[in-house]
């Protein structure tokens, strides 16, 4: 299959990144198949309308399943076109708007000691959740259900508490951590557990229960936002009818009508409560205000995206809710000034007696919501509407006062297929209005990879080869690709380094499209025009780092380049059971180092104090940078197995 890197350049006006395919070719040429152009979408821009209060959020709702209320409950015919997208990131991302020195800085709240690393964020002084903090003297992980502590100048482990079981991710804000974890049962149950810190010692301080599934976690200016996806269809009591008879039909039509008139708003809000300290559940109540919610023109699923905030600058602790609209989001996007929440299009048919087969092509509304000045609140400003779909919220990125979205589009009529752009949207009154776009990249293939990067995008897509593709952005209103590379294999996170080089992560493959491994390459794209691939690394069969740039860490002050890979031998302690690969990039030249060894995989690495530290579940070793020696290990206990107690 083929993968594409895209390049755009913007100058001064207010621009965006976009992203798309490219060929082994380099200069520009005919077979550069992107068309500029901001009309093959002429859909209806969408709108968002606040709601004024409970009263308002009832009678809209209740209009809405009426309309779609049958013998079965609310007959839809659902086509979230988001789901067929895989291969994305786990969790929601967002893209880099410049080329940092070296590691985006992973928030504003704390400094972390120098020659410390921080989580790897897509946007400057916006963290995001991840398994691994540190402040440059302790180490913090969660693995196994459990967060820990490590203080690695001791090699002493200060703290172990076990959490919610579920999917985890935590936030480090000064003297707190916040963790978030995702439930696994089968109500979407979210539970923040927040954590002071008192010289490494963690102690759990309060535990809030949100309902909804996790989209994301991000912290600007010391708040902590936290994006949920609420259904409320698990709450409505709906009726099937008995048998098939049109007697049975009608009743259980008739029924299911009555359930819907007899809703009440607390059917609908999200809910919260408190978990008290020995596990006693507190009085549920509602967690974000009916004024705080809207609605989408276009119906867009039985659900509730909403905020919930946490200001860490006070020592109130609770998470409290700021926005929230009444669709089901398929990715977030966070920057320092402004959040967005996008929906793909519900494709249902309202309840009748026939259902179009013709699908109609996808496309995804935008909502834009502005930060106050202390980043405490947030407030609607505009929405707008893309053709296709989103690979995650790498496909956003906010820049110069523009928003660029990297989208793929299905056409379904003859001579139609998959095809790839990047649009430009710009703010006009209440509408993000489309000023620019770039179509026609990588004609049906999808996109794999994006990556916004100040004047600059790049985008990768993938049949049989991955096509790298190079745009222009620096006039929002006609941005224009002008490089193409084909190379075998596909990237799916993309790091810019300094405006010239290109760090990926991604498989390698044949020319015929059979993928060998996971391999990390660089690309120069000095000259937009003529990209080049100047060095590639296979590393191992999988790296963790190809789904979740988090396990991607790039150390600029010593060109060093740390990847975890899968664990993968015939003899524990052997040859092969390295678990992380250490790369050293100089120049355009990339060789490895080194591999790094735990007795269980390794999933995160990061820098403390100029040493390097890696974190499995079976404990947090220290090594030299330099000749990655161990300096100390400090060994965990692993819940339900005394496999640890037998390792040397």
């Amino acid at each position: 299959m083929k993968k594409t890197l895209v390049v755009f350049l913007a100058g001064t006006c207010a621009s965006l990144l976009f992203a798309g395919c490219s060929s082994n070719s380099s200069a520009p040429d005919s077979s550069l198949d992107g068309s500029t152009n901001t009309n093959t979408f002429t859909s209806e821009i969408s709108t968002y309308a606040g709601f004024n209060d409970c009263d308002a959020v009832l009678d809209w709702t209740k209009a809405e399943m009426l309309k779609r209320v049958g013998p079965y409950g609310l007959e839809t015919y659902p086509y979230m076109y988001a789901s067929w997208r895989s291969g994305g990131f786990e969790g929601d991302m967002a893209a880099s708007t410049e080329a940092p020195a070296s590691d985006e800085s992973s928030g504003a709240d704390f400094e972390p000691m120098p020659g410390t690393s921080t989580t790897n964020t897509q946007e400057m002084n916006v963290d995001e959740g991840d398994i691994v903090e540190t402040d440059g003297r302790f180490v913090y992980s969660i693995i196994d259900n459990r967060v820990r502590s490590v203080d690695i100048d001791n090699a002493t482990l200060v703290s172990e508490i076990e959490l919610p079981q579920g999917d985890s991710q935590m936030v480090l804000a000064g003297d707190h951590l916040v963790v978030a974890t995702m439930n696994w049962t089968s109500v979407a149950d979210t539970i923040i557990s927040n954590f002071a810190i008192t010289g490494g010692l963690l102690e759990l301080t309060r535990r809030d229960h949100l309902e909804g599934s996790l989209v994301s976690v991000r912290v600007v200016n010391g708040q902590v936002h936290i994006v949920l996806n609420s259904s409320f269809l698990n709450r409505v009591d709906f009726v099937s009818p008995r048998d098939g008879s049109q007697d049975s039909l009608d009743a259980a039509e008739k029924r299911n009508i009555e359930v819907v008139n007899a809703l009440s708003i607390d059917d609908f809000v999200p809910r919260t409560f408190e978990e008290g300290p020995m596990g006693t559940w507190g009085t549920k109540s509602s967690a974000i205000d009916c004024a705080k919610l809207g609605h989408p023109s276009q119906f867009s699923g039985w659900g509730v995206t909403w905020v919930a905030t946490i200001d860490m600058n006070s020592s109130a602790e609770v998470p409290v809710g700021t926005i929230g609209i009444l669709a089901q989001s398929t990715s977030s996007y966070t920057s320092t000034e402004s959040l967005y929440i996008s929906t793909t299009r519900w494709d249902d048919a309202v309840y009748e007696e026939f259902v179009s087969s013709r699908q109609e092509s996808p496309y995804t509304d935008i909502h834009a919501f502005t930060f106050s000045s202390a980043a405490s609140d947030l407030s609607y400003v505009a929405s707008g509407r893309v053709e296709g779909t989103l690979l995650n919220s790498y496909s956003m990125s906010e820049y110069e006062g523009v928003l660029r979205v990297a989208t793929t589009s299905y056409d379904y009529d003859f001579g139609g297929g998959q095809d790839n752009g990047v649009h430009i949207l710009k703010m006009k009154d209440a509408e993000l209005v489309e000023i620019g776009a770039v179509n026609g990249m990588g004609r049906g293939e999808t996109i794999q990879g994006v990556r916004f990067d100040g004047p600059r995008g790049y985008v990768v897509t993938f049949r049989q080869v991955d096509p790298l593709y190079v745009l222009d952005l620096s006039d929002p209103a006609a941005p224009e690709l002008v490089g193409e590379l084909k190379v075998p294999g596909y990237s799916t996170y993309l790091k810019p380094i300094d405006g010239d080089r290109i760090i990926t992560v991604g498989m390698a493959g044949t020319e015929t499209g059979q993928i060998t491994g996971a391999q990390v390459s660089v690309f120069d794209v000095s000259d937009p025009s003529n990209p080049l691939q100047v060095a590639t690394a296979e590393i191992a069969q999988w790296s963790e780092a190809t789904s979740d740039p988090h396990a991607f860490l790039w150390w600029a002050e010593t060109g060093q380049i740390i990847v975890p890979k899968e664990l993968v031998c015939d003899e524990m302690g052997g040859t092969g059971c390295e678990s992380a690969v250490v790369l050293k990039l100089d120049g355009t030249t990339l060789t490895e180092q080194g591999r790094l060894f735990q007795w269980f995989p390794i999933r995160r690495a990061v820098i403390a104090q100029n040493q390097l530290v890696t974190v499995s579940a079976g404990g947090t070793k220290v090594s030299q940078l330099s000749d990655l020696s161990e300096i100390s290990y400090t060994r965990f206990d692993i819940p339900g197995t005394d496999a640890e107690d037998n390792l040397p």
